[in-house]
């Protein structure tokens, strides 16, 4: 793995924490001062080698503070259980413009009644997940990609921006119940495009502060004043179930903004997975097409499965914890403001759990039911994304649409790489599109 490098910025306080434990008679999680953000971007495997030579519970540094990584759903489960009270999210900051800040950061009552309110909306059946105009928006944007001409034309850049053409205009429609014909679409994508430009930008500034002013008035103006024309598929939305239940204010309202915003670019992350993984085993996607629409949105799909394998091989990584007052988990200590590190994609590749955990095979989700300590895809508790079911409707009807339509070839496929903010694909890595009935079988 080569020699460790040592991030001299944040040793300071890797030695505070040790001092601290020493005088409280109490060990720290043991582990070393070397950076674990650089070390795991050298080597995607470097937590797993970890827990292998330090156990299952272990401490390092960051950039900015230092870390504790928790392997394994089961415990992670309990260090939330025994510590809530004392943790809070990693989450963006959006008081300054949403009253309560964001659903994720929020804890206790306040907590539970902005899910439960959020929840009521999300009536699975009653969505537009059925609705023909998200495979619309999906076979007209790669239908795009797949006749386009120049230099651009199969490139890297190309595909990333059909897919987050894809991801936004499809949560747009679930979110708000607004169509890509309608004047409002437009609206809204200048402003989505306008918070931000080149990917999710973590620190809030002015720019984000009014885009968001500018998406949150167009939204209140639609609701407000738009006759029922306009208006015919709002009711069928998230906010419009929120509306007629009564309970979309000012929180929501930002809220249900902001996770568009999120949403669109982890949804896009995640279509370019499916498309690597479509592309490598063609074999699959071929399995795809066999299947019919109906058949498809069914839980126990090959389409279904081969999204959950998509997660678990490379999608969910972890969930992060900021500890607000010391700590004891396991007989160690974990100070104040230490970042806590529970390790998703490495509970994912358990040989116990998984058989060839580094192979991609959807048919094991197929064979095998997964409790929550084994697979937790979408996190853990009572901070489980509550929109995990509409994510993999959302990708069902992307990779129904992309396998019964076309045949692909990775272009410039290889190692995955660290993004700014997740594991992604290589650099380069596209797709090219061909037509199945340009094709042989």
């Amino acid at each position: 793995m080569g020699e460790m490098k040592v991030s001299q910025s944040s040793t300071p306080r890797f030695s505070y924490t040790r001092l601290k434990a020493a005088c409280l008679r109490r060990r720290p999680p043991p582990g070393d001062a070397g950076n674990i953000e650089e070390l795991e971007r050298e080597d995607r495997y470097y937590l797993l080698h970890q827990a292998t030579q330090l156990g299952p519970v272990f401490s390092g540094q960051g950039t900015e503070r230092s870390w504790v990584c928790i392997i394994g759903l089961a415990r992670c489960r309990r260090f939330l259980q025994a510590h809530t009270k004392n943790l809070h999210g990693y989450m963006h900051d959006l008081e300054p413009m949403v009253p309560g800040g964001a659903l994720r950061r929020m804890e206790g009552e306040i907590h539970r009644k902005y899910r439960k309110a959020l929840l009521s909306g999300i009536e699975f059946d009653t969505l537009f997940l059925e609705d023909q105009a998200l495979h619309d928006i999906v076979s007209e944007a790669l239908a795009r990609y797949e006749g386009s001409t120049g230099q651009e034309h199969d490139s890297a850049h190309s595909y990333i921006d059909t897919l987050n053409e894809i991801a936004t205009a499809s949560l747009i429609r679930v979110f708000f119940g607004v169509g890509t014909g309608q004047p409002l679409f437009k609206t809204l994508l200048r402003g989505y495009k306008k918070l931000g430009p080149f990917g999710l930008v973590w620190n809030i500034g002015t720019q984000q502060t009014i885009a968001f002013a500018e998406i949150r008035k167009a939204l209140l103006d639609f609701m407000n004043d738009s006759d029922d024309k306009e208006k015919r598929h709002f009711d069928n939305s998230i906010a419009g179930k929120l509306a007629a239940n009564h309970v979309l204010d000012d929180t929501l309202l930002g809220n249900l903004i902001y996770m568009v915003e999120m949403g669109r670019y982890d949804l896009a992350g995640l279509l370019r997975w499916l498309s690597r993984y479509g592309a490598a085993h063609p074999h699959h996607l071929d399995r795809l097409a066999s299947e019919s629409n109906e058949q498809a949105k069914r839980q126990d799909s090959f389409a279904y499965a081969f999204v959950l394998e998509t997660l678990r091989t490379d999608k969910s990584e972890r969930l992060t914890r900021i500890v607000e007052r010391d700590l004891l988990f396991e007989g160690y200590l974990i100070p104040r403001d230490t970042y806590v590190r529970l390790c998703l994609w490495e509970a994912h590749h358990e040989p116990a759990t998984f058989v060839k955990p580094f192979e991609f095979n959807p048919e094991r989700f197929m064979r095998e039911s997964y409790g929550r300590d084994q697979f937790a895809p979408f996190g853990l508790d009572h901070h489980i994304c509550p929109l995990a079911d509409i994510s993999i409707r959302l990708c069902v009807v992307f990779l129904w649409q992309m396998a019964t339509r076309y045949r692909l070839q990775g272009v410039a496929d290889g190692l995955a790489v660290r993004g700014a903010y997740h594991w992604e694909p290589a650099l380069d890595f596209s797709v090219v599109l061909q037509r199945r009935s340009d094709t042989s079988a």
